[in-house]
Order: structure tokens, then C-alpha cells, then sequence
């Protein structure tokens, strides 16, 4: 490295001090700002840690939300079906409750079905066809569940694939073409939707009127009826129900009935919590939780008897999530009965150290007297000790979770819900939906499906799942106090930045001075020496002369 000020005077002259004053300079320079320097320093290597771990922390609550999605997810029920006619599946936990029943399907909800032998010399008299050849013009008047719609070919759509274009534009309807034989034979095919109130019927004008369906049957030709529009038709334990659809919502509540295929004979149809899986569900949200808890104890521990600190040790934000997710796992759960639950009802315990575990015995024993009771932990829940009223409420601003009371008196215009006087609105069905503007109750809805005086109380009550995961997306947010804790800490990188830069205009001006100064010393004490060696050579030429 090349040599500059004082160590460049004393590395040339040999008449000086003799000192290293470079050496000298440094170590005055780092005497006095050493301190500073690894203050700073320290500053620095803090906050790139505490970035770095507010990151991770963010990774591991994002996968923790999808963990805690997976389990809402995954089902403790089991549902069993003895043939294969019909199947059940759960599609509202919350809901859901155990089913023994016997099915006995008699016929499946269908769609009509009519196909038309184009080749035929009625219809367009060629065995050669495409979508592109050419039909004749005028309307035809399609009539589906009560309802006429014209469809008018013209020279704009005068084709196979323009009629069919036309039809599939009907809601309920569906036309499609096959070429029967290979090489032009094609028949046109129309559907619509399942159940007999969608059966259709059409009826031609003009060059069409070859197209019209009127006497046709299952072996007439060239139009053929070849599916008539049915309902489906089962038995549950006895009890006649009819449907339009296959797939059924509306029979046991929380599930999907599907209707698959005439049984000829009842069978049994089944649901019930599986102890197994409930547990292993159980257990991998305590795991979860676990894992993010533990990170943050570690992260905020005081270290002790020699010990590191955690790299978030004493950082309020830190301490507050780790606050917030002990409290949530704590915290009393309400809305679900008239009764407050705690995790603790379902054998979920708080070890000294901060860990959740989960006893087993206390899990079984409380989940076989209350099957519903793990909807506290996974599946919110509106409901109402009424028949007549149906309790729903907003999926992203949801109210807040508890009982509220709900009256009507039959013939009024008001209801009142949660002591708020509310002015109904009536839904698609004509029934009355009472909504909550304010108050805890805000977003609460209470359909009233028969107008009777009423007096009820209607809840909400938010498993402990959703309550995670909305403060999990509010932390993690843009806005959140993750974010803006880490821009508060590069806002600090930044000002140690600055500190930096002040300190090095420090150690270069006092290196400046001190290179000035001790620069003039070496030049005084270079002149000293050669007036000292000018008078020694002078006096040793006087001795010799003597």
C-alpha cells in the first residue's frame, strides 16, 4: 500500500525522530473513536437481525395460515353410504350432524333429450354434412319451462353450427352436433336441464317447421325423443322426496346429497365425527400453533447465566404478537350455545414453559358428549334457538362473535335486533331479512321465514381458526405491525447510516490534524539533528587540528 503523510517522512529520514508516526497517528485516531465506532457497528448488526427475523417470522404465520386453512378444510366427520346410488359429503361442518338414515332412490333427476337425424330427406336431405352447410330460413319457437323464445335464422346464421350457436345462447339448454356415421351423418342433439319442469318443446315456421318436436316419442323418427325430462325420486326412512337436481343441499343440512343411480331397494346412508381423525386434526393445529410460539419465546428470551439474547429481545412488537396469539389460545369462545368454551374443554392445556399440549383422554371423553363441540375450533357457526328464522351474516366483515336478541311481532314494520330498531328488506324468496348496521351486531342478518311474533336469540360464534387467521392477515399485511415494525428498523439502518458517514469525516479530520502536527514535530526535530550533527562534525574537526 503506498505511503502517505508522516509515514512517508519517516520512512525517508533517516535524520528524524525515529518514531513510527503513522502507527502513532492510527492509534490516536482509534482511541478516539473506537467506541463509536463499534457502537455503531453493534446498531447495524442488531437491526440487519432483526430484519432478518421479522422476516421469518412472516414466513412462518403465512404457512401457519395455511396449515389452520388445510384443517378448516379437512373434515373429523366420516360419512358412509352402503350403494353406491346415492353418496353423501360434508359441506358445512358447522352444521353438520350425525345422519343414520335409509335411502331408497327410485329415479334420477335427467334432462330431455331429443336428437334429429339431419340426414334425413325432411330435415336437410344429405349424408354428407358439416357445421358449415346450410339449414333453411324462418323462426323456430322453443318453449322451456313455460317460456317461448324465439330464435329467428336469417341469412346471418343459416347454418348447422349457427342454429346451434342460437340455442346454446338459451339459459338451460344445450345443442351439439354428431356426425353419426364418420363421414357427414350427423345428428343434431338438443338437452336441457334436469327435471320435468324443464322438458321443451319446438315448434318451426317457414323452411323450419320440419323441426318441430310435436308427436314425437321414443321411437319416432327422424326426430327422436331419446331421454325424457325426470325428477329424482328417493325415499329417506319412508318419506318421499322429490327433486329437480341430482345434486340435493336442501335434505340433510351441512352436506351434499348426491343422487347417482336407481338403487332398487333402500340401503343406509351415514355420518358421524371420527374419534381418529378429530384427534389427528386436534393435534396438528396445537403442533402448529406450537412451532410459531416457539419461534417467538426464542426470538424474545432474555439470555441468562452467560445466554445470547434473542435477536427480538425486548422489541415491543415482538412481545405483543407473542402476547396476542397466547391470549387467542386462551381467551373465552363465545357464540356457539348459551355457554362459553375455552381450548381447555377440549383437553388442550398450558405447560409452564408456554406449550400448548393436548390430552387425549379428556379430548375423546369431551368430543363423545358433544361431537359439535370442535366447532369452536374450526368452524364458525350462525344459529338461532327458532325454527322460523334463518341466521346469516357477512363473510368478510363478519360481526363480532356472542348471542343477540332478535323480536318481531307479526304484521309490524320493524324488528329489533340487538336493541336496534331495524326496517327489513325483502330477499328473492319474499321472506324478511332483518340486517344489523351497528353495534356488535353489525352484518348480522335474520331472515324471518314466517311471519310470526318472534322472540329469539340469534349468535355468531367465530372458531378459533378465523379468529387466527384474520389476525394473522392483519399483521401481515402492507399496513400490519410486521411491515411497519420493519420499516421502523431500516429507517434506524438508515440514521446509523448517517452516523457512519459522520463518524468517517471524524477519523479523517483527526487524522489530517494529527498527520499536520506531528509532520511539523519530524521536520523541527530533523532540523535539531542536523544542527546537532553540523556542530559534532565542526567540533570534531577542532580536535583534530589540537
Amino acid at each position: 500500500m503506498a505511503e502517505t503523510g508522516t509515514n512517508l517522512i519517516s520512512s525517508i529520514n533517516k535524520s528524524g525522530s525515529g518514531v513510527d508516526l503513522g502507527n502513532l497517528v492510527e492509534g490516536l485516531v482509534a482511541a478516539e473513536t473506537t467506541v463509536k465506532q463499534s457502537a455503531i457497528t453493534k446498531k447495524v448488526e442488531a437491526a440487519n437481525l432483526q430484519i432478518s427475523s421479522f422476516g421469518q417470522l412472516k414466513t412462518k404465520l403465512t404457512s401457519f395460515s395455511s396449515s389452520l386453512t388445510t384443517l378448516e378444510n379437512t373434515n373429523a366427520r366420516t360419512t358412509t353410504s352402503a350403494n353406491t346410488a346415492a353418496t353423501l359429503t360434508v359441506t358445512n361442518e358447522a352444521l353438520a350432524k350425525d345422519i343414520n338414515a335409509n335411502i331408497n332412490v327410485i329415479s334420477v333427476a335427467k334432462g330431455q333429450v331429443v336428437t334429429f337425424d339431419l340426414t334425413d330427406a325432411s330435415l336437410l336431405a344429405s349424408s354428407s354434412l358439416s357445421a358449415a352447410s346450410t339449414i333453411p330460413q324462418g323462426d323456430l319457437t322453443l318453449t322451456l319451462a313455460g317460456v317461448n323464445t324465439v330464435i329467428t335464422i336469417d341469412g346471418t346464421n343459416d347454418t348447422v353450427q349457427g342454429l346451434i350457436n342460437e340455442i346454446n345462447e338459451i339459459s338451460g339448454m344445450q345443442a351439439s352436433f354428431v356426425d353419426a356415421t364418420g363421414s357427414g351423418g350427423l345428428a343434431l342433439i338438443l338437452k336441457s336441464d334436469t327435471g320435468t319442469a324443464n322438458a321443451f318443446s319446438l315448434a318451426g315456421s317457414g323452411g323450419l317447421s320440419a323441426f318441430s318436436t310435436s308427436g314425437m316419442t321414443a321411437n319416432s323418427s327422424p326426430i327422436t325423443l331419446s331421454v325424457a325430462a325426470t325428477n329424482a325420486v328417493f325415499e329417506v326412512d319412508g318419506l318421499t322426496v322429490t327433486r329437480s337436481a341430482n345434486s340435493i343441499t336442501d335434505v340433510f343440512e351441512g352436506y351434499n346429497l348426491d343422487i347417482n343411480a336407481v338403487s332398487n331397494g333402500a340401503f343406509k346412508i351415514a355420518s358421524t365425527v371420527l374419534s381418529t381423525n378429530a384427534r389427528d386434526r386436534m393435534q396438528s393445529f396445537v403442533d402448529n400453533i406450537n412451532e410459531v410460539k416457539n419461534y417467538l419465546l426464542t426470538e424474545t428470551k432474555r439470555g441468562r447465566d452467560g445466554a445470547e439474547d434473542g435477536t427480538l429481545v425486548g422489541d415491543v412488537t415482538a412481545t405483543k404478537i407473542l402476547r396476542e396469539i397466547r391470549a387467542l389460545t386462551t381467551r373465552e369462545i363465545v357464540g356457539f350455545s348459551s355457554q362459553s368454551y375455552y381450548l381447555a374443554n377440549l383437553g388442550v392445556q398450558t405447560e409452564r414453559d408456554g406449550k400448548l399440549t393436548l390430552n387425549i383422554t379428556k379430548f375423546d371423553a369431551a368430543l363423545a358428549a358433544n361431537p359439535d363441540l370442535l366447532n369452536v375450533v374450526f368452524a364458525s357457526k350462525y344459529s338461532t334457538d327458532k325454527d322460523n328464522l334463518k341466521v346469516t351474516g357477512s363473510a368478510n366483515f363478519p360481526p363480532v362473535a356472542g348471542s343477540y336478541s332478535f323480536s318481531f311481532s307479526s304484521g309490524a314494520s320493524t324488528g329489533t335486533l340487538n336493541g336496534e330498531t331495524i326496517t327489513p328488506k325483502s330477499n328473492s324468496a319474499g321472506n324478511k331479512v332483518f340486517t344489523g348496521s351497528s353495534g356488535n351486531a353489525k352484518n348480522l342478518s335474520v331472515e324471518l321465514l314466517s311471519d310470526l311474533t318472534t322472540s329469539a336469540t340469534v349468535r355468531f360464534g367465530q372458531s378459533l381458526t378465523d379468529k387466527l387467521q384474520k389476525y394473522i392477515s392483519d399483521i401481515n399485511s402492507a399496513s400490519g405491525a410486521i411491515n411497519v415494525r420493519t420499516r421502523a428498523i431500516n429507517q434506524n439502518l438508515s440514521d446509523y447510516s448517517d452516523e457512519q458517514s459522520d463518524l468517517d469525516a471524524r477519523i479523517e479530520a483527526l487524522t489530517a490534524a494529527y498527520n499536520e502536527k506531528f509532520g511539523a514535530m519530524e521536520a523541527l526535530v530533523t532540523q535539531l539533528n542536523k544542527t546537532g550533527e553540523y556542530l559534532t562534525s565542526l567540533m570534531d574537526a577542532w580536535n583534530k587540528k589540537d
